[in-house]
């Protein structure tokens, strides 16, 4: 099963936060067969998502790693078998048995069905819904104490508009702008549109199934506010960055419903 914390404390609220790859929990069965290390699957999940989704009242948090099941890819890429499927990494030991990929894709509909619950359930109160899919990236793949990789081809913040209608585009802009250039502690924020990320499979779920009711913002953090290599967090450094997240989703929000 795929373990979430749901929680919609103002259902009065048009915003639903998501940190699905938050997770790191996998089944023992899993960790036998997995391939790579613990800190190595931790680098490649989005640790501390759940903090930036705590600033909103309605939020869904995963708790299961990304390398037991996807959910931001489509259900026949959504369970890593080969490196190809994540970034050249040995997910796997041995490949996975046809029992197991069963029961994990059983799991997989059954999230989507929780979501798709929850949606309509913000929908009964609100006529548009926003939906943030909160994640992390990585920006010192060379190692911990090699540069950081070039800043041109890593923002700090990267809004992603993955097969969204092209007439919310002036609202992201404008998101963005809010977003753009905040001080943090002498870092002046560098924040983009479609760089890098774009968004992936839940966004474009999203959009096909509620089209114009629900707007999908992929929000995509770089690791700035924590150690990619050890997992230590920066929580002054996050709690800044989420708070100037919420204010822009809260500047610009209210134009959605217009």
């Amino acid at each position: 099963m795929i373990r979430s914390n749901i929680e919609f404390l103002n259902e009065d609220y048009p915003v639903l936060a998501l940190a699905i790859h938050n997770g790191h929990e996998m089944h023992s069965d899993l960790i036998q067969m997995c391939g790579i290390t613990e800190a190595d699957r931790l680098r490649e999940e989005d640790p501390y998502t759940e903090i930036f989704a705590n600033a909103y009242p309605n939020k869904i948090v995963v708790y299961t790693s990304r390398f037991t099941v996807d959910l931001n890819r489509r259900r026949e890429q959504a369970i890593y078998q080969n490196p190809e499927d994540c970034w050249g990494l040995q997910a796997r030991l041995a490949p996975l048995p046809d029992s197991l990929v069963t029961d994990l894709l059983r799991d997989y509909g059954q999230w989507y069905s929780l979501l798709t619950f929850s949606i309509k359930r913000l929908l009964d109160k609100n006529p548009f819904l926003l939906v943030l899919d909160l994640h992390s990236y990585n920006h010192r793949r060379q190692g911990e104490n090699a540069p950081a990789d070039s800043q041109n081809d890593n923002p700090d913040i990267i809004l992603g508009r993955n097969n969204m209608p092209i007439e919310f585009y002036p609202w992201v802009e404008k998101l963005r702008a809010q977003i753009d250039k905040k001080d943090v502690s002498g870092r002046i924020l560098d924040c983009r549109i479609d760089v890098k990320f774009t968004g992936g499979w839940l966004c474009r779920w999203l959009h096909q199934t509620f089209p114009y009711q629900v707007l999908c913002l992929a929000v995509e953090f770089k690791k700035i506010f924590m150690n990619e290599w050890t997992g230590e967090l920066d929580k002054e450094m996050q709690d800044t960055l989420s708070n100037i997240l919420y204010q822009a989703v809260e500047h610009c929000r209210q134009e959605l419903v217009k």
